[in-house]
């Protein structure tokens, strides 16, 4: 089948990566927060750098993000059957050394994060986001790049470190940011590649010549929401359903 370069999208209001993909919606089967407290100690952390400041980091390590994950909603769901390191059969030594460079920086994927063809190229198209998607995003506004919201975290192939909250921006829990299109704009999506240990596959929307998501803000194309309204709009699709 002809892979689509360009295609017009409108979504509804709540957008999810499993819909997109025809995905499940990884949100049951989750690995109690305390199975990696239980494996903490130098079998677990043997190869992490602990920080003056990593208290509330695994093992000390920003890299391996926040020690206690998220729990309340909406969060909590993108996150029920995450395991950051990839199994519970990896240690943290396995894992950096699998995802960072000589650095000890992660190491990210080419072609802009996007799964390949079997010739090595990008698999993705322009999309047009329509007037009440909803996308979301973990990190910085100044970078180009967004996810269907509500997507599970291990579909995003984000590092771990992905979850830590900024203390300058106590405002959004775990970095994490939720926008509403108000005026529709051109991005490059497609599937996430597996990475850092997850399977991927999630929608990823690269914003491109527009600039970062901040200027997406600032030109009006979409406005930043409260994440509580994906609590409220799931609740109420199950209302319905009923």
């Amino acid at each position: 089948m002809k892979f689509l370069t360009t295609l017009t999208l409108t979504l509804p209001s709540l957008v999810v990566s499993s819909a997109i993909n025809g995905l499940p919606d990884a949100s049951t089967g989750a690995i109690p927060a305390t199975s990696l407290d239980r494996r903490a100690g130098s079998c677990l952390c043997h190869g992490a750098t602990a920080a003056a400041d990593g208290a509330d980091f695994l093992c000390g390590d920003k890299r391996l993000g926040p020690k206690q994950l998220p729990t309340k909603l909406p969060l909590g769901s993108f996150v029920a059957s995450y395991n950051r390191l990839g199994s519970d059969d990896i240690t943290v030594d396995q894992f950096l050394a699998a995802w960072t460079g000589p650095d000890g920086r992660y190491r990210y994927p080419p072609q802009n994060g996007f799964t390949l063809d079997v010739h090595g190229n990008a698999i993705n198209g322009t999309l047009t986001l329509g007037v009440g998607t909803l996308i979301d995003r973990f990190g910085s506004e100044y970078g180009s790049y967004v996810s269907a919201a509500s997507a599970p975290f291990s579909q995003r192939s984000l590092p771990p470190s992905s979850l830590d909250a900024d203390p300058k921006n106590p405002d959004f829990p775990y970095g994490y940011h939720l926008y509403k299109v108000v005026r529709p704009f051109a991005v490059v999506g497609g599937p996430i590649a597996p990475w850092f240990g997850q399977p991927g596959l999630g929608a990823q929307f690269y914003t491109g010549d527009l600039g970062n998501i901040m200027k997406l803000i600032e030109g009006g194309y979409i406005e930043r929401q409260d994440p509580s309204i994906l609590v409220t709009q799931s609740q109420g699709a199950c209302t319905q359903s009923g």
